[in-house]
């Protein structure tokens, strides 16, 4: 009998503490900022604007047909959340005063987004490639473990 009081008090308890609440109480919860229609609005456009910059680099890299390798130069484009470049790209040595102001303006604007979203990567650092080839007219950087990288 004392047993089935206490196993009744239990079950009293229980039911009690379930509420109709429970369900519009999970709703009223904060959300995710990242899931915020304007802050998903913000990082959109400014990924827009990223790709703008990267697709303009490479509309003047691919202006230039690569005929000599020594009349090109590569360097280091972009910036990973962990810090170093993203990547690495190959440009004409007759284009540099233009390209590299807009490469470095690229890079800054790359770090500067991922300082604002906290974005977060591999952290693996990105080696420079070992020269430039020139492979049906366009650039191609050369790497030492893995081969040829096209440039676009």
């Amino acid at each position: 009998m004392k047993n089935l009081l206490v196993l009744s008090l239990a079950l009293l308890s229980l039911a009690s503490c379930k509420s109709k609440k429970s369900a519009e109480s999970a709703e009223n919860l904060p959300k995710d900022i990242a899931l915020k229609p304007e802050n998903n609005l913000s990082q959109q456009n400014d990924r827009d604007e990223l790709s703008k910059k990267i697709k303009e680099i490479n509309l003047l890299i691919a202006a230039e047909p690569c005929i000599d390798p020594t009349e090109w130069k590569f360097t280091a484009i972009g910036a990973k959340p962990c810090g170093g470049p993203s990547s690495y790209i190959a440009y004409p040595n007759k284009l540099e005063g233009e390209i590299l102001p807009k490469i470095q303006n690229f890079t800054a604007m790359q770090a500067a987004f991922n300082k604002k979203y906290n974005l977060m990567s591999d952290c693996a650092m990105v080696m420079p490639p070992s020269g430039i080839k020139c492979e049906n007219g366009k650039a191609v950087l050369v790497t030492e473990n893995t081969g040829a990288t096209e440039v676009q």
